[in-house]
């Protein structure tokens, strides 16, 4: 068994080191904004407040992680952005197509050959063309959290 010196030394180290910790833990939390400036003489400044009006506001490591997923997913929305403006195009152009076209007509895979449309198959694939256009031209709409939370409740 350890003797009470050895207990008491013990407890002592556990409770320094925990309050070492807490001390560079809550140091951390209180340095939110770094500023940084350059004065007169050339030499650059580092500081908790602006030393004068150059001084910027710096992003500390946490935020390059943020930024990094800011930026991300902006490169995924223009991607998707583009690929909308080309589905929106396309739909035009085929509606174009079938406008300019004495006739539609369908691939018949049995008989291996064109058939053409029925008035109503006909006036059908016009609508759907232009259901095309109106969603592929048309932004989605961001819902709201009201938006949301009513679309949840029912």
């Amino acid at each position: 068994m350890k003797s009470l010196t050895d207990l008491i030394v013990s407890l002592a180290l556990i409770i320094i080191l925990s309050i070492t910790f807490a001390s560079f833990a809550a140091a951390e939390e209180k340095i939110t904004e770094i500023y940084k400036w350059v004065d007169k003489d050339g030499r650059v400044h580092y500081a908790a407040k602006p030393g004068d009006d150059s001084a910027k506001k710096m992003h500390l490591g946490s935020n390059i992680f943020h930024d990094r997923k800011i930026k991300a997913i902006e490169a995924e929305t223009d991607k998707q952005d583009k690929e909308r403006e080309k589905l929106c195009q396309d739909s035009k152009d085929t509606l174009a197509k079938y406008k300019k076209a004495p006739f539609l007509y369908r691939y018949d895979a049995e008989r291996k050959q064109k058939v053409r449309l029925t008035d109503s198959e006909s006036k059908e694939t016009f609508l759907q063309a232009e259901k095309d256009i109106s969603y592929w031209c048309n932004p989605p709409q961001q819902l709201s959290k009201d938006d949301s939370n009513k679309q949840k409740d029912k």
